[in-house]
């Protein structure tokens, strides 16, 4: 596998290379076994060891995860052709991409060292907010195009304590997945890789500017 970063402003491009499945098969009632099975899919990762607490006691309270329109259903998305998506309606996400990213990402800050607390309570006391938005969450399936798994998300932080909503940190992130084929599970298992990556990348961001603001 091949990994490259670039770039350009707010958005970082990976390009990787990968082959795989990854489900988990749940059969349909018996007046339905002529039909086909259906799947259920996570995209589950996880971070490792947690790190020493250098967080000098901030706590993040992380929104809930927001997901455009178009990919926000349980049904895994191809890209068919220009503008064009399809639901596969056989092939689901165990939660909503919502929950399931919100969950992810909270479980790898907590390791991260750079939070005393990443909470999800809104009416909790926090000193910072992470609002997480995800605006590409799809495999591509278009004749004389790469097969590819496609996750985009971006990532703005504030103060919870500062007079104004001003952003004091933001950053996108686009990854570009290359496949074998266009398949659930191959699509899957690169966003699972691919969401490691950009995880990995937000972290690394965040404690640069940590590093860069505290005196």
């Amino acid at each position: 596998m091949k990994g490259s970063i670039i770039k350009h402003g707010l958005i970082v491009i990976w390009v990787l290379s990968l082959t795989g499945c990854f489900g988990v098969i749940a059969t349909k009632p018996d007046d339905a076994l002529t039909e086909q099975p259906q799947f259920f899919y996570v995209i589950d990762v996880d971070r490792g060891l947690k790190e020493h607490d250098k967080s000098a006691g901030k706590v993040l309270y992380l929104a809930p995860v927001k997901v455009t329109s178009q990919f926000k259903a349980k049904n895994l998305v191809f890209k068919v052709g220009d503008n064009a998506f399809q639901p596969q309606p056989d092939h689901e996400f165990f939660d909503t991409p919502e929950d399931m990213f919100t969950t992810q990402i909270q479980r790898w800050l907590q390791k991260t060292g750079l939070f005393h607390a990443v909470i999800l309570d809104g009416s909790q006391p926090a000193d910072l907010i992470l609002e997480t938005a995800v605006t590409g969450l799809y495999g591509v399936k278009i004749a004389d195009y790469r097969p590819q798994a496609i996750l985009e998300m971006q990532f703005f932080m504030t103060d919870n304590y500062a007079t104004t909503d001003e952003v004091i940190f933001q950053t996108g992130l686009h990854i570009d997945i290359d496949i074998t084929e266009t398949t659930p599970s191959n699509v899957v298992n690169g966003w699972k890789i691919g969401f490691k990556k950009l995880l990995s990348t937000l972290e690394d961001d965040l404690s640069g500017y940590f590093s860069d603001t505290t005196p």
